[in-house]
């Protein structure tokens, strides 16, 4: 089990949690903090920290926007770690102009996420390893 605390600069605050994004072929790792979105269908990552652990684009899909408007995007195939949980085999979204991270339900799905909003703290229950297609 374990504690993240809410980012207060977002009005209103918002869960997040650090991430690192890695490949099991490779030691590259990149250590980041992940927006946590319960209602978005994927995760989302800025292409540049893909680029930093070599990540290969997997194949094309199409993202829509909750506005409902559609671009073409990558995804991405990486392991990701929060804590001392491991989901690997994880499919992400190269996102070529944003700068934020979002954990979307492709990863939380795999999770135990209690957000606890009073108190601005996410906990993330059920620690251990665990192996996830994403």
């Amino acid at each position: 089990m374990s504690d993240h605390p809410y980012d207060a600069s977002y009005d209103p605050p918002v869960p997040v949690c650090d991430v690192t994004l890695m490949l099991s072929t490779t030691d590259l790792r990149v250590e980041l903090s992940a927006i946590v979105d319960t209602g978005a269908d994927g995760t989302i990552v800025p292409i540049r920290y893909l680029r930093r652990i070599e990540a290969r684009r997997a194949f094309e899909a199409s993202l829509r926007s909750q506005w409902g408007e559609r671009r073409t995007v990558f995804l991405y195939l990486v392991d990701l770690m929060i804590g001392e949980l491991t989901l690997s085999g994880i499919y992400v979204v190269g996102d070529e102009l944003g700068d934020d991270t979002v954990l979307g339900r492709n990863v939380l799905n795999r999770l135990r996420p209690l957000l606890d909003g009073p108190r601005e703290v996410m906990t993330l229950l059920g620690a251990g390893s665990t192996s996830a297609q994403g």
